[in-house]
């Protein structure tokens, strides 16, 4: 009897047991998540530091800053990296949602579409420097700045020459025309002289050329704000002209104007 007791005691200590486990399974795995997360936050400002004597530090501060808020390139001449905490990059990860990852992986390629982008390929599978863990951490620590921010609203942007260039250098423009406006010859255009004319030096001449032309000589601002929303369906029926598209949940209307107006103020000699 005692021995029948004693097995209903032991059988019944461990249904209670496995009951109390399953009740209490999720909360223990939401304190592994969140220490997971934590564990690779740390890891990931480790990987975004400078550190020379840490070889897991990519130096990804270098460019755009302690913190993630951007600032000059070394040796760039005024080029700036942009913000990593800006609504602008979230409301490009709602468009899609890998964007972070494949900049990182890839480089600047992605955001321009120049293979000669100062942002490097990072990935192992590109010939980069940086293991699938490393870039995972990277993904989700400025991911999660940028979603910070996404409901941000952003102060007006003034309609001067000087707040335009800010932007030509925000919105990644200098990334193709180079910081002097002289592009790459062949590839991208000079913008040198565009406040007298339309850039000359357009690798595929758009199908709509002549409108191109009308449009600037009625009207400079009108033009480059079609040229820059969308070129593509603007000047060229639809076929790629190589300028992407800047809509306005990317480039608001007040850093386009802004865009616009530096621009017209280039006029070579």
């Amino acid at each position: 009897m005692r021995i029948k007791t004693l097995g209903v005691i032991v059988i019944s200590a461990l249904a209670l047991f496995t009951v109390f486990y399953w009740l209490t399974d999720s909360s223990r795995l939401a304190t592994r998540t969140s220490d997971a997360a934590a564990a690779q936050l740390a890891f990931a400002k480790e990987v975004f530091s400078v550190n020379p004597n840490d070889p897991a530090a990519a130096g990804c501060a270098n460019c755009h800053g302690a913190d993630g808020m951007g600032g000059p390139v070394p040796g760039q001449n005024g080029i700036l990296a942009p913000n990593l905490h800006s609504p602008s990059l979230a409301a490009k990860l709602k468009v899609n949602p890998d964007y972070v990852n494949l900049v990182i992986r890839f480089g600047g390629v992605v955001v321009s579409g120049n293979v000669s982008s100062i942002m490097p390929a990072w990935s192992t599978e590109v010939g980069g420097p940086l293991t699938v863990q490393q870039i995972n951490a990277l993904t989700a620590l400025v991911t999660g700045w940028a979603l910070a921010n996404a409901n941000a609203s952003q102060a007006p942007v003034a309609n001067t020459a000087a707040a335009g260039q800010q932007v030509f250098n925000s919105a990644g423009c200098v990334s193709c025309h180079q910081a002097d406006l002289g592009g790459v010859p062949g590839v991208y255009p000079s913008l040198q002289n565009v406040g007298n004319e339309i850039g000359t030096g357009l690798p595929t001449v758009p199908s709509g050329l002549s409108q191109m032309k009308a449009d600037y000589a009625s009207d400079p601002a009108t033009f480059f704000t079609k040229w820059i929303r969308d070129s593509t369906n603007n000047y060229n029926g639809g076929t790629p002209t190589g300028m992407p598209a800047f809509p306005e949940s990317t480039l608001s209307n007040d850093q386009l104007q802004a865009l616009i107006t530096f621009l017209l103020t280039q006029k070579q000699g």
